[in-house]
């Protein structure tokens, strides 16, 4: 179904976008226009990745928004992004990537980053579609 959670041996991948008889187009984590809940490794406080566009063929990004001004990232010690349920489309715990560096953004309230996609992203061969088991119809709420 469109809307459903795509991933990869190195986490997330995107979502379904468009579903066709024998094929279906998805929506990668790297687009502008996909944005998803997020937070970092051992810290339950929720933040927002955002997909960026992308300049040529290089590593495939994103970036973080929303992070605490507590939390402090740096090459030697880069904070790991995941997945949570808030969304209600991925599991819990799945990688999206990585933090390097944080920073003021432009609220001065939060923080921003570039995240650091997994570069496998730009060869893959498979990947897995996670098909609720119960998905939620709300084709009944109006009756």
């Amino acid at each position: 179904p469109e809307g459903t959670a795509v991933i990869f041996a190195g986490g997330v991948v995107g979502r379904v976008a468009e579903v066709r008889a024998f094929t279906s187009r998805i929506e990668l984590i790297s687009s502008p226009n996909f944005r998803m809940a997020a937070t970092f490794e051992k810290d339950a406080r929720p933040v927002v990745y955002q997909g960026v566009a992308q300049n040529g063929f290089g590593p495939p990004h994103g970036e973080v928004r929303d992070a605490p001004q507590d939390l402090l990232a740096n090459s030697q010690a880069p904070l790991k992004l995941i997945s949570t349920r808030l969304g209600g489309t991925f599991p819990a715990g799945l990688t999206i990537g990585t933090v390097n560096w944080l920073e003021p953004g432009s609220s001065g309230i939060f923080q921003t980053g570039k995240v650091h996609l997994d570069k496998r992203l730009l060869s893959l061969e498979e990947v897995t579609v996670l098909i609720p088991l119960n998905p939620i119809d709300y084709s009944h709420d109006a009756d």
